[in-house]
């Protein structure tokens, strides 16, 4: 049977009408001709939500643990304040309508994962975030010749030489070994010449830092665990003073002594005013006041009179031909409160 043209008609206007509607929901065009396309529209069933805060932490490593502050957010439950929260010292954490909740020795990742499954019990589908606000619970004592000793904490896996530059980096004066005691609950320390303290409770470990540094030693710069204390010795050192270009203390790096002519030279030589005649040796001698050793440097630089070998804090001094010598007191006293005095390498 054929169709009049009235209906054909009909029919294909209808069919252009079905074919352009998910044209017209896609773009819009404008009075100057250009398309652009429409707002998204969401329904109930598919608006996306949003995804919580990732938490604040230095390192996904990080293990939680007792006096660390969190504060814990479950998103659309205006009823759960997010207050700061502090872990107990038995490691559990409380929060609103599950209650204690155990949190030391676990990561922030799967903190936040067990309670997302505490919270479906009230929720249908809880989005939870867990952010730390302070670490307490990993501390390391670092102690001796660092700019600013004191307590810095871990905040995850940490090296010797990042817990050294959290305590300010080393000072000039610093040694060139590094010791490290650890309670032998967390294991002993991984190094070769490592050993037990006379209680039977520590292990001490002695690393030599600059080869740490320079790189002769990366195995050297080894992780560091909580509750660790970290001693930067002073350096051995010797000082030279006085007329000299070049006033100060030299450290001692393998020698346990430097000589005169040696100390000398790293001081950068005497100015013209020096009474090399009258140079001393001062020397601690376990008493108020330093020994006074003779130290005729021209004649030791002429080979006329033996070098004399220096020991650790050993000042040598060189006089001005126009002044006396200072009191040997006086100077030791000045070298002990280190005033002023440069530290060169």
């Amino acid at each position: 049977m054929h169709k009049s043209p009235a209906k054909l008609i009909l029919l294909s206007l209808c069919f252009e009408g079905i074919m352009l509607v998910p044209v017209s929901a896609q773009s819009v065009v404008a009075a100057d001709g250009r398309v652009s396309s429409p707002p998204a529209v969401f329904t109930a069933a598919n608006v996306p939500t949003p995804p919580p805060p990732p938490a604040t932490t230095d390192s996904p490593s990080y293990l939680l643990g007792p006096e660390d502050l969190l504060t814990v957010r479950v998103f659309a439950a205006d009823d759960i304040p997010d207050k700061p929260v502090q872990i107990d010292n038995d490691g559990t954490l409380t929060l609103p309508m599950i209650g204690p909740v155990h949190a030391a020795g676990l990561t922030v990742g799967q903190l936040q994962a067990n309670l997302v499954t505490a919270y479906k019990k009230y929720f249908k589908d809880p989005q939870v975030s867990v952010q730390v606000n302070e670490f307490h619970s990993q501390p390391v004592s670092v102690a001796g010749n660092v700019t600013t000793p004191g307590v810095v904490q871990l905040r995850g896996n940490r090296n010797l030489m990042e817990v050294i530059s959290m305590a300010g980096g080393l000072r000039p004066d610093a040694g060139d070994t590094v010791q490290i005691t650890r309670n032998l609950s967390e294991g002993p320390i991984p190094v070769a010449d490592a050993f037990t303290d006379p209680t039977g409770k520590y292990s001490i470990a002695r690393i030599d830092i600059r080869a740490v540094m320079n790189g002769k030693d990366p195995q050297g710069n080894i992780t560091i665990k909580p509750h660790d204390v970290v001693t930067v010795p002073r350096a051995r050192m010797i000082y030279v003073l006085g007329n000299v270009t070049k006033p100060g203390g030299f450290v001692l790096t393998d020698d346990e002594s430097m000589s005169v002519s040696k100390a000398l030279a790293l001081a950068g030589g005497w100015d013209k005013t020096a009474k090399l005649s009258d140079a001393r040796v001062l020397r601690a001698s376990g008493g108020a006041e330093r020994e006074q050793i003779s130290a005729n440097v021209g004649k030791i630089m002429h080979n006329k009179a033996p070098d004399i070998q220096m020991r650790p804090d050993d000042i040598l001094y060189i006089p001005s031909s126009s002044g006396k010598m200072a009191g040997a007191l006086g100077l030791s006293t000045a070298v002990a409160l280190g005033t002023g005095l440069a530290i060169w390498r």
